[in-house]
């Protein structure tokens, strides 16, 4: 039954979208990262499950108050924790997609500079990857305790979130170079 009350239809209005926004994210988290990790899958993907079920658990879809029972999401489930936690973070970065994309479009006689930044990007995920490699071969050469271990797993989730958006932006920035060669090349051929 719809709640007749217009704030609690509101209410309910943002628990379903909030939970279509988290599902739509999810799948495309899934679709681009499934191939760029390999190694704590098992352990992120039981991470993810359970904040999954926290999130779910909390709020009721329109479908259940109406004694209907809800869908299961049946798919493998891959989000970092942290996209939520650093959620101003996460918003720094796609304000650097934008800026790449209005620079390319606006300033393209200064996209050079855009291309210095995917230089230092691509330098800090060697970096990064590189460090946290040397980080977890030193931890299993000693025996950890529980708080050590729940650190080194905190250590790589971050870790792995900023390689992914290091990453995100240094393949962005070469899409962008693509399109602005492929420009100057129709442009130069047009005028001969």
């Amino acid at each position: 039954m719809k709640p007749t009350n217009p704030m609690a239809q509101l209410q309910q209005w943002k628990a379903n979208h909030q939970e279509a926004e988290i599902n739509r994210f999810v799948n495309e988290i899934n679709r681009t990262a499934t191939s760029k990790r390999g190694k704590n899958c098992e352990t992120d993907r039981q991470f993810a499950k359970a904040q999954n079920a926290n999130l779910h658990s909390v709020q009721k879809t329109q479908q259940e108050a109406q004694g209907g029972e809800k869908r299961k999401y049946q798919g493998k489930l891959f989000i970092n924790p942290l996209v939520a936690e650093y959620s101003q973070l996460t918003r720094q970065f796609k304000l650097i997609h934008d800026s790449n994309r209005k620079c390319l479009e606006v300033y393209p006689d200064d996209f050079h500079h855009k291309l210095k930044m995917r230089g230092e990007c691509v330098d800090l995920v060697e970096r990064l990857k590189g460090g946290g490699k040397l980080f977890n071969d030193l931890a299993k050469g000693t025996n950890l305790n529980t708080e050590q271990t729940a650190l080194l797993k905190s250590f790589n989730q971050l870790n792995g979130y900023l390689i992914f958006k290091f990453s995100e932006v240094a393949k962005q920035i070469d899409e962008l170079n693509l399109e602005r060669v492929e420009s100057i090349k129709l442009q130069g051929g047009s005028n001969e």
